[in-house]
């Protein structure tokens, strides 16, 4: 197997491509795809602040790494979760600090139990759907931090097979709502960071094969919580599909973003109050994010 740039000795093919390239050349066909991603879609202005979420997989720290490299002045956001199962959180963020010291990349750490006096494994015994819980966390949590240093956007670490399978459910479901933002870029409102996702387009054998080039090792933990996950059956869907037809899931995800703004406006929200507690737009007078961590304090108190 030959590089199809310069015709050295390949160490990865990429069937969807039809290309295979040598180290140097994976190298440069990544960061060029993700170059012409955050360009296309206007994610960021030259050498802009982002924040990036990371959690301590492989999407995210090579989010992180992608945007250093490519001169974006990087921040790096963290929630400890405190699930000490599995030693997950702990790994989780063992491995983000170390990466961050490594490509000098300020971080920013939340530590729920430090913060609210609770963390998720807790707040799972009263919770049934945690999964959704801990995302709303997560983003309640980043926003509020891009916001507060600034930021140009917030990034984090969807690849094409996430917004693939994300794109098929809504589909399926034909939820109009979120059939409207499910493109690589949203733009900032009152109350929310611009939201990027520069790895949209990349693919996950295409992150695996950067991330090992470049000895990017995420956690190797699981998460104890993540069984509920609910997109699986899509993605299981996709990849056969992709097997059969390799780039169909590109072409799927990226015909899709030509005609997303025909579903704007399709179906309206309940209307936006500011949440009594945060402040932060809600749909109720108490946003979830405030009645899962402050709210309950309060009670106690």
């Amino acid at each position: 197997m030959k590089c199809t740039v310069c015709g050295k000795p390949a160490i990865v093919k990429f069937p969807a491509h039809n290309s295979a390239f040598c180290e140097e050349h994976l190298d440069a066909f990544f960061l060029r795809q993700v170059s012409k991603t955050i360009e296309k879609y206007k994610m960021l202005p030259p050498k802009g602040r982002v924040v990036v979420a990371i959690s301590g997989g492989k999407d995210s720290l090579v989010t992180a790494y992608v945007l250093k490299r490519l001169g974006y002045e990087v921040l790096g956001f963290f929630v400890d979760l405190g699930i000490t199962q599995n030693d997950f959180s702990p790994r989780s963020r063992e491995v983000v600090e170390n990466f961050c010291k490594e490509h000098d990349i300020p971080l920013e750490i939340v530590d729920l139990k430090e913060r609210y006096g609770k963390d998720i494994p807790e707040v799972a015994k009263r919770q049934d759907r945690i999964c959704a819980i801990c995302g709303v966390t997560k983003r309640h949590l980043m926003n509020e931090y891009a916001l507060s240093v600034n930021a140009d956007a917030l990034a984090t670490g969807h690849t094409l097979d996430d917004m693939a399978k994300l794109l098929l459910a809504n589909l399926m479901r034909w939820d109009l709502h979120h059939l409207a933002k499910g493109v690589p870029t949203l733009p900032a409102e009152p109350g929310f960071a611009k939201k990027i996702k520069p790895l949209a387009f990349q693919s996950e054998d295409e992150i695996i094969a950067f991330a090992k080039l470049h000895n990017i090792k995420p956690v190797e933990a699981k998460c104890p919580y993540g069984r509920e996950a609910k997109y699986n059956r899509y993605q299981e869907a996709l990849d056969m599909l992709e097997e059969k037809s390799p780039g169909i899931k590109r072409s799927f995800y990226k015909n899709y973003t030509k005609y997303a703004y025909l579903f704007e406006g399709t179906q309206a929200r309940p209307p936006k109050v500011n949440c009594e507690v945060c402040g932060f737009p809600s749909v109720s007078p108490v946003c979830t994010f405030c009645r899962t961590w402050v709210v309950d304090n309060e009670k106690k108190k």
